[in-house]
């Protein structure tokens, strides 16, 4: 049966979760391991509400008394994943390759773009359970949406503002749009290209290559300079 987990219990701060990445950096035993990993299949699949412990302990090989034994909650284990996804997935992997890659200005708007593009789809294809696991996040736990906003906005949206401001004064996008709703709308498109992809229709037929380039060519001819 699972503990009571009552709001003020299920809070979450960025120093929790990082507190919470040591332990998931250093499991206790190789129980311990094998539940924090078959945990992430089915907080990816089903999110935290539809988990149970049952199916938890049963995906890892123990009991549910083993399990509560490493984790006294389902909350207990949700914070262990959370920190491992956000601290060794998205922010040295994710957000520091991708704020590289905005950094990196290339010759002309669409080689940056769609290099960046690429990199994203590349990577989530590794492992697309990470990105199952974010969004199942950010839809269940307010204060991870702000843990998680508050360090795009620094590492990512931010950079990306100066990018685009970048290539307005060489002339090569328009000025009269803001750079603000030129970044959005970019991220926008990038996210859904993804979540499309690995967790709406994964099966649907789709060269991510001719996807990108028409994506390029519906966002660019928006922006570029009228003839």
């Amino acid at each position: 049966m699972i503990p009571n987990e009552s709001e003020e219990t299920m809070k979450l701060t960025l120093k929790l979760l990082q507190n919470e990445f040591t332990a998931y950096q250093n499991p206790q035993s190789d129980k311990e391991q094998d539940i924090v990993q078959a945990a992430e299949d089915v907080f990816a699949e089903v999110g935290f509400t539809g988990a149970t412990t049952s199916e938890l302990a049963k995906r890892a090989g123990v009991t549910e008394r083993t399990l509560f034994k490493y984790f006294p909650s389902k909350f207990d284990l949700y914070k262990r994943i959370l920190s491992g996804l956000l601290l060794s997935t998205i922010v040295p992997g994710h957000m520091s390759d991708l704020k590289e890659r905005l950094v990196s200005l290339k010759p002309n708007f669409k080689d940056w773009y769609i290099s960046i593009l690429k990199a994203r789809y590349t990577a989530v294809s590794k492992e697309p359970k990470k990105l199952k696991l974010l969004l199942g996040a950010l839809l269940f736990s307010k204060e991870f949406s702000e843990i998680f906003g508050n360090l795009w906005k620094t590492n990512l949206y931010d950079t990306s503002i100066e990018a685009i401001h970048y290539f307005q004064e060489i002339g090569q996008i328009r000025k009269d749009i803001n750079a603000n709703q030129i970044v959005r709308a970019s991220f926008s498109l990038g996210a859904s290209f993804l979540i499309t992809k690995f967790v709406l229709a994964p099966k649907l037929p789709m060269d991510p290559n001719e996807e990108i380039e028409t994506i390029f060519e519906i966002f660019y001819h928006g922006i570029t300079r009228e003839q």
